[in-house]
């Protein structure tokens, strides 16, 4: 029984011995990696430090088995989050974009459809200022009332009441303000035009249409640029005091009627006598915040037939395209 035992032993001594070979050359490992000066090594273990700078794992035949990379440095980490970031912005912009053209298409069928969009909400705005306008010019008459009063007081040597000074200025702020709508509801007619313009272009561009050349929106975009040249805006006080003065100056020689209100934020002019008359209003409004303010120009003529006073000869356009160069003094060496 003991000699079998043996025996047995004996023969699977040589299975154990080669399956402790195997052992031993699987746990072998041989690497290949680069040091600080570039100089490439095969070792079979890693030096300190050796694992975040990267190396290469080889079989006992010279075949790569495992890669591990280098760590990132801090500087690379960064350059890998700003460019996510930078995709990830790439990609809303880009869904943003497919979302707002789903939804042009579906808003409206043809151009046509867009410009009737674009007109109806023009006139809504028209005719807030056609309202505005009309309240002003009621203003205006009361101002004028108030002021021939002051003045028949002068002549006869009498002080002016406090109440009918301080009727003057809150009829010429009431003025001011009403001028300060106009120029809001004028600016929301720009940012109309801008607005649609792009989504024209991007509708055409959607739909595979050629661009063409439509003489009405040539002159609705002109009439949309209009506002920038009877406007001036001035940064502070000091410099909204020396334009004062050149409008006012340029108002004095381009109005027809005779100046009935000078102040140092209003100047305005007669309503027109006839049909050639041109009454001219200077305007100083003040910026919402800041110590900014704009200057605006209007020009009033003989009410049409539909009840504006809106200038529209070519007098009146002269008056209201020179306004911006005389004022900021372009073509004078100021």
């Amino acid at each position: 029984m003991l000699t079998r035992q043996r025996a047995y032993r004996r023969r699977w001594i040589p299975y154990v011995i080669v399956l402790a070979l195997l052992a031993t050359t699987a746990e072998a490992r041989l690497y290949r990696w680069v040091d600080e000066q570039g100089n490439v090594h095969y070792t079979d273990t890693l030096p300190p430090g050796q694992l975040e700078r990267g190396h290469a794992e080889m079989s006992d035949k010279g075949l790569v088995v495992d890669t591990t990379e280098p760590a990132k440095t801090p500087e690379e980490l960064q350059q890998e989050q700003e460019l996510k970031r930078l995709r990830d912005a790439v990609e809303r912009a880009k869904q943003k974009q497919e979302a707002a053209d789903r939804a042009l298409l579906q808003s409206f069928r043809t151009v046509d459809d867009m410009m009737m969009a674009r007109d109806g909400q023009i006139a809504s705005i028209d005719a807030t200022i056609r309202v505005t306008r009309s309240n002003i010019r009621r203003q205006q008459d009361v101002l004028r009332g108030l002021r021939t009063d002051a003045a028949n007081l002068e002549r006869t040597g009498k002080p002016i009441p406090g109440h009918l000074n301080s009727k003057i200025g809150n009829t010429e702020k009431a003025i001011r303000d009403a001028y300060g709508t106009i120029l809001d509801r004028e600016r929301q007619k720009q940012e109309i035009y801008a607005r649609f313009a792009g989504d024209l272009k991007r509708y055409r561009q959607l739909k595979d249409i050629p661009e063409g050349t439509d003489a009405k929106q040539d002159e609705e975009d002109k009439a949309a640029s209009a506002l920038i040249q009877n406007l001036v805006p001035c940064a502070d006080a000091e410099t909204c005091d020396r334009l004062w003065e050149r409008a006012s100056a340029y108002v004095r020689q381009q109005t027809s009627t005779p100046i009935q209100t000078s102040g140092p934020n209003i100047l305005i002019a007669d309503p027109p006598a006839g049909q050639n008359d041109i009454g001219l209003t200077l305007a100083r409004i003040q910026d919402k915040q800041g110590s900014g303010a704009s200057l605006f120009l209007d020009a009033q003529c003989i009410p049409s037939l539909r009840g504006d006073t809106t200038c529209t000869s070519p007098q009146a356009r002269h008056i209201i395209e020179g306004f911006h160069d005389a004022v900021l003094g372009q073509g004078k060496g100021d």
